[in-house]
């Protein structure tokens, strides 16, 4: 089964990689464009550790894992700062999202260096906690993302896959976690399978996305800035409460 996951997970990669690279992402969204390439290529690796010896390829893991981590921070933040060009202009708004990844970064380095678990290594404690809490950013970011998307009435954009195919990443391996908290192993047959649906889910809603000719637009391409965006949701809630 691990096996086909991966031939699958690569041949879906290179599908979406050379969709980008034909529909000239890469100037757009580089950091998503190297994203795919990266998981292209450690899909690839992945196989072959696990042929040749998974004792490897569980220590090769979390190194793969933390670079994986770095790259899906830097496809969000891409995308979410073009989707909302607008509030980047406001002093403070490109700070507060830079803060946020270091606050992560920060806890989940004190937590492998002061707090690990016994009888873990603290690069699993570092690589877990830090995608354990950027998993929630991205949830978060993606529920922003839809509710303002679907005020303002716009079509999905390339960023706005991005976002959402994240999320639902996110959702996923989350999901897996807290049914893991819950019940334990009771349901692992069909709980361990969550985290590989979502990605499937996510790599196939990109390929989707990304083959179609999308507009890209930002709210500032709308001619909203944040005080119009404040106006427009005032006047959503006065419309609700009259309603």
């Amino acid at each position: 089964m691990q096996i086909a996951t991966f031939i699958a997970g690569f041949a879906a990669y290179a599908w979406l990689l050379i969709i980008l690279f034909r529909q000239g992402v890469r100037s757009q969204l580089p950091w998503f464009t190297f994203y795919v390439l990266w998981e292209c290529i450690t899909t690839l690796v992945q196989f072959v550790l696990w042929i040749v010896s998974q004792q490897f390829y569980y220590k090769a893991f979390w190194w793969i894992e933390g670079v994986e981590i770095a790259l899906t921070v830097g496809a969000v933040r891409e995308s979410f700062l073009r989707i909302f060009q607008g509030f980047t202009r406001k002093a403070g708004f490109r700070w507060s999202v830079w803060m946020v990844i270091i606050a992560v970064v920060a806890y989940s380095g004190w937590k492998a260096i002061y707090a690990p678990p016994l009888q873990v290594d603290r690069l699993f404690t570092f690589v877990f906690g830090a995608e354990f809490l950027f998993r929630w950013g991205f949830l978060g970011i993606t529920l922003l993302t839809v509710v303002l998307t679907f005020l303002m009435r716009e079509g999905i954009t390339r960023e706005d896959a991005v976002v959402t195919g994240f999320g639902v990443a996110a959702g996923t391996v989350l999901l897996y976690l807290g049914s893991f908290s819950l019940f334990g192993t009771r349901y692992i047959f069909l709980t361990k399978y969550f985290a590989s649906v979502g990605y499937f889910a996510a790599v196939f809603w990109w390929i989707y996305v990304f083959s179609r000719p999308v507009r890209q637009f930002g709210f500032e391409e709308l001619g909203m800035g944040p005080d119009d965006i404040r106006k427009a949701l005032r006047r959503y809630r006065a419309s609700g409460e009259q309603l």
